[in-house]
């Protein structure tokens, strides 16, 4: 399995809400230039799944906008708060052989994820704005990942 995870593109401050923070014009451009300098890459991508906050939505869209055929769906899973072992059971129980996941999300979940998945401790492969990873996987659990890449905005 192959997972791409890509933490969301810079927010506006805070609003009435955390869950509403729109992207601001630099996350729109940092997304779309992360994205598109891993065209290649991400041509595999089966899935796009997106936390259901405004700002992984949108930057979920930005992605997509490069593979019109695939559809953004939605997960509680990946949501800032999110345990990380439990999106790996699901992702487990998902996972097929030819299966290329790209996760939109937020800090704290992608750097813990990230993290757990490679085997490093908290902190060891940091994950800014529009950041994007590429782990390589057969089982989807604690320390069975390979980092490929990791790019920053």
């Amino acid at each position: 399995m192959n997972i791409f995870i890509l933490r969301h593109g810079q927010a506006e401050p805070q609003k009435t809400t955390d869950e509403v923070r729109e992207l601001t014009n630099k996350g729109r451009e940092d997304t779309k230039r992360i994205v598109a300098g891993r065209l290649t890459e991400l041509q595999s991508i089966t899935q796009v799944w997106a936390s259901p906050l405004v700002r992984a939505q949108q930057t979920a869209f930005i992605a997509t906008s490069y593979f019109p055929v695939l559809k953004i769906l939605t997960s509680e899973l990946i949501i800032p708060e999110a345990n990380p072992a439990a999106a790996m059971s699901w992702l487990q129980s998902i996972n097929q052989q030819n299966l290329s996941i790209l996760l939109v999300s937020h800090q704290p979940f992608v750097g813990e994820l990230v993290n757990k998945l490679c085997g490093k401790p908290p902190g060891y492969y940091p994950m800014g704005t529009s950041s994007l990873a590429a782990i390589q996987t057969s089982v989807v659990a604690a320390d069975m990942g390979e980092l490929l890449w990791l790019d920053h905005a």
